[in-house]
């Protein structure tokens, strides 16, 4: 699926300057969507089903030009995992329970970047949206900040603090419990944890008949 092509996606958001192709034919027969991957990677669970761990890391929507082209590609990356689960590309829907995991790098309510496709997945009847959250990223919140706080993920010099980072469990799977590892000032892991990463580790629970 990491090959798939940009050009390829329904409805493609390919970038335009003054109403003209961005890309040339011979760049857009080659451009793939994927900036780092996408994988479906099936988990055997205790019963002997088989979960879908649908994975992927998209762009930044910024550091670009008027084109937008990391904001549209961004958008499309996540738009990608909705016409998936919808059964609208090439390759056959998963037949089992999924869990989509990964770093959308947009949050729908902060920062920059185009939230529909996003908010498309957050809300797809496939999935379920546990809301980790954390006490360190509601001390951390800015005061500018639209989201709510303690579902934040990463934290960035520019923008501050966004919920880029996301697990969204199958519909049909019991979630027992979710968090981020966010800890409070003062606590003797804030230091290590803000210095190993700008993200936070997110975590999601569940309960499996065995």
């Amino acid at each position: 699926m990491s090959a798939f092509l940009w050009r390829d996606l329904p409805e493609a958001q390919l970038p335009q300057v003054s109403n003209a192709p961005f890309y040339g034919e011979a760049e857009l027969s080659v451009l793939r969507l994927a900036t780092t991957g996408f994988w479906d990677v099936p988990v055997s669970l205790p019963d002997g089903s088989r979960l879908h761990l649908l994975a992927y890391h998209a762009t930044p929507p910024v550091f670009d030009g008027p084109e937008d082209r990391n904001g549209l590609r961004n958008h499309d990356e996540a738009a990608f995992w909705v016409h998936y689960l919808n059964g609208a590309l090439p390759f056959a829907p998963p037949d089992g329970p999924v869990m989509l995991v990964g770093d959308a790098n947009l949050d729908v309510a902060d920062g920059d970047g185009r939230p529909e496709a996003l908010l498309s997945l957050l809300t797809h009847p496939r999935l379920q949206d546990p809301k980790p959250r954390s006490d360190g990223g509601v001390a951390a919140a800015d005061p500018a900040h639209q989201g709510d706080p303690g579902l934040d993920t990463a934290q960035y010099d520019g923008p501050g603090s966004l919920r880029v980072d996301y697990i969204l469990p199958d519909a049909t799977l019991d979630v027992a419990d979710a968090g981020v590892i966010w800890p409070l000032p003062g606590d003797p892991l804030a230091e290590v944890v803000a210095t190993a990463s700008r993200h936070r580790l997110v975590w999601v629970d569940l309960v499996f008949d065995r």
